[in-house]
């Protein structure tokens, strides 16, 4: 194929979202994403203005036309997010969206254990569980490590949606979603019993961490048991 007419620097391949090594775009803790980025909106801009290719069509057309062969073990996606000081994940289609942490506000007369009250998300009022207190997770202390840098620092509100029932609970950190296959998942240790043994399906290891995958469905009636 023909080079394009500019010069692409892909850098939100070094250094951006998509980066392998440990260079870290500076602006990058500002805009969240890369597709939030200027310089990638610009360059998307460009390459829609650029001619393509002579050969661009005929050889997207044979790659389209080619059977595609399924992957063994078919990789799945996993939501990591962190609950004090445990690395955990849930299947991906159970995220409805990730929003900033506002103020969680009591339920009067109500004083259950997952139950944590409502929060205000888009202006509709939406049920706010612990997800920490159904694993029993303690709470992370304030001088304890920092956190990754390479992930979404700051307490947030994830929403769920199982069994048409949206609920919210607040996390430590985001890390989003990431792709896996059954081979990555390893069985527990025999050191994690009680509730943590129970709701989790195996142990995820990825980047250096150990990421605990949650079952969903059990989790879900455990953390709207109290809401019934």
């Amino acid at each position: 194929m023909q080079a394009t007419e500019f010069t692409i620097d892909d850098c939100w391949n070094r250094i951006g979202v998509w980066r392998s090594g440990a260079e870290k775009c500076p602006e990058l803790d500002n805009v969240d994403h890369c597709r939030n980025c200027q310089v990638f909106s610009k360059t998307a801009r460009k390459l829609l203005r650029t001619k393509p290719p002579e050969d661009y069509r005929n050889e997207w057309t044979q790659i389209i036309a080619t059977e595609k062969k399924r992957e063994e073990g078919n990789a799945k996606s996993a939501f990591i997010f962190r609950a004090g000081n445990e690395w955990l994940a849930l299947p991906a289609h159970m995220i409805q969206e990730v929003v900033n942490m506002g103020p969680i506000h009591s339920i009067p007369n109500m004083n259950r254990k997952t139950l944590r009250g409502l929060v205000n998300i888009h202006g509709r009022l939406q049920i706010c569980v612990s997800i920490g207190r159904v694993l029993g997770i303690e709470k992370r202390l304030q001088n304890d490590a920092e956190p990754d840098p390479d992930y979404s620092a700051g307490e947030r509100l994830v929403v769920v949606l199982q069994e048409n029932h949206l609920v919210a609970f607040p996390v430590s950190e985001v890390k989003g979603v990431v792709r896996y296959n059954s081979e990555m998942l390893k069985d527990l240790p025999v050191t994690i019993s009680g509730s943590k043994a129970l709701y989790t399906a195996g142990i995820l290891h990825l980047e250096g961490k150990d990421i605990g995958l949650l079952k969903d469905k059990p989790l879900f009636n455990a953390l709207t048991k109290d809401i019934e």
